[in-house]
């Protein structure tokens, strides 16, 4: 990979890590995605910076942790500032376009010129700014109860479709032009996000009854802050009949999904662009489905800050898989890397080139931040993960501590076990090495406060 090529960065919102046959669900069928797999390597362990829309993209768009950018909830989007890998990669004679959703705050100089079919946070959630305490998220049991199939047309069918069709004629493009320069095309999908209505020909495919049900339901653990989220997305206490239903329509949602990425991977291939091309599928945060009684993600459960990410093209080695925990981060430097030019040293990931080239010792005992501070909790949450341990801080809240190789469920919270005291104080006096985590809590509250207060008086005037 000594060559500067070409990148294909395909990101989809809400897509859990297990929801993927590759990934050994028993249910899930993903072809297109098991077949990018086979053909290059699957992380299993990768976490996004926030497990939540507009921070999490904030996050990915500058390289930065959540509480460099300020960016901290879906009512204060990206605006420009820190710059963006839109500007160092264009300012470099790297050309980049987008296709579909950024959650961007709209007409700003994002750094990314290039977009198309574009689709920004035009109004902010105010939700998010009512931390302490939090408020009850509007219709959202209601949005639980509705999953299902639709018979007519559905939701996404428009947007996703139009979206395939352009990003494929931007390759078509790339695929006819004499020009050599490198370039990234950035392809945002919103499946499977919420709603989860779901074509009937996806629903179909899964039997509400041959489905699994969600872990951990109802919840054990009595954590104060997983307690408000439980409140506040009003989804306790659902019947086994809408759970079956939800999980039924979200695979649906995740095949639907697979088959866009399939038509694109296919043009690829079609156009010859695949040998020159490094293809990454990832998407922006997971979503619970009602695992440990949460749903909308928002928690450091694996099921929600985790993500899927798969590396496929030249020198990538074939049907591998990384265990080693990994970032949402680490694909800014990776795509400086291939496109080939320096990285910002601002950028908190590492480039995961050597690493899917077959370098397991490139990056070794590594460690990986995630951080919440948004709609549902009345103070702020921060994730480390390393080697088969993961510990989460809650600030002026009792911790945990998984030890996710003997509890892969994370139902067995080891923080208050005397036997892990030392491992619990090791992990604390590391989340101190990165940010004052309970500084932090109260700088994010405070910016909320402010915002709520802008936002009341814009709607006043």
């Amino acid at each position: 990979m000594d060559t500067p090529k070409n990148v294909l960065l395909i990101m989809s919102d809400e897509h859990r890590p297990d929801a993927l046959g590759c990934a050994g669900h028993p249910t899930v069928r993903t072809p297109a995605l098991d077949g990018l797999a086979a053909e290059g390597t699957r992380f299993a362990s990768t976490y996004c910076s926030s497990p939540l829309c507009a921070p999490s993209r904030a996050s990915l768009a500058t390289g930065r942790y959540v509480h460099e950018t300020g960016h901290w909830d879906n009512a204060t989007p990206y605006d420009g500032t820190p710059r963006s890998w839109g500007h160092h990669f264009s300012e470099r004679g790297v050309d980049v376009t987008t296709v579909g959703k950024l959650d961007f705050e709209p007409d700003v100089d994002d750094g990314f010129d290039d977009q198309r079919i574009a689709s920004h946070r035009e109004s902010p959630d105010v939700n998010g700014l009512y931390r302490d305490p939090p408020i009850r998220r509007e219709n959202a049991r209601e949005r639980i109860l509705a999953a299902g199939p639709v018979e007519e047309t559905v939701w996404y069918r428009e947007r996703e479709e139009a979206k395939t069709a352009e990003a494929i004629g931007v390759l078509e493009s790339k695929a006819a032009s004499d020009d050599d320069a490198p370039w990234v095309l950035n392809v945002n999908y919103i499946l499977p996000h919420f709603p989860l209505e779901v074509e009937s020909s996806y629903y179909d495919t899964y039997p509400p009854e041959e489905v699994d049900l969600p872990i951990d339901n109802p919840a054990a653990d009595d954590h104060p802050i997983l307690e408000e989220l439980r409140d506040h997305f009003d989804g306790r206490d659902v019947d086994e009949a809408v759970l079956r239903r939800t999980r039924a329509a979200y695979y649906g949602l995740c095949t639907a999904l697979d088959d866009y990425v399939g038509r694109l991977l296919s043009a690829l291939d079609r156009l010859g662009l695949a040998d020159d091309t490094l293809v990454v599928y990832t998407s922006d945060h997971g979503e619970p489905l009602g695992d440990h009684e949460i749903w909308w993600k928002c928690c450091m459960y694996e099921q929600s800050v985790g993500v899927p990410l798969i590396v496929r093209g030249p020198g990538v080695e074939e049907g591998a898989l990384v265990e080693q925990p990994t970032s949402l981060l680490d694909l800014v430097p990776t795509m400086a890397d291939r496109v080939g030019i320096e990285l910002d040293r601002n950028w908190r990931g590492r480039s995961l080139l050597p690493v899917v080239a077959g370098d397991r010792e490139a990056d070794p005992d590594r460690t990986v931040f995630s951080e919440y501070h948004a709609h549902g909790t009345s103070r702020g949450m921060f994730m480390l993960r390393r080697e088969r341990y993961k510990y989460v801080y809650y600030s002026e809240n009792p911790d945990q501590l998984f030890d996710l190789d003997a509890d892969p469920a994370e139902t067995n919270n080891l923080a208050a076990n005397g036997e892990y005291e030392e491992l619990r104080a090791e992990f604390e006096s590391e989340l101190r090495t990165i940010t004052d985590p309970d500084t932090v809590d109260r700088r994010a509250r405070r910016d909320q406060e402010r915002r709520r207060a802008e936002l009341t008086s814009e709607a006043n005037e």
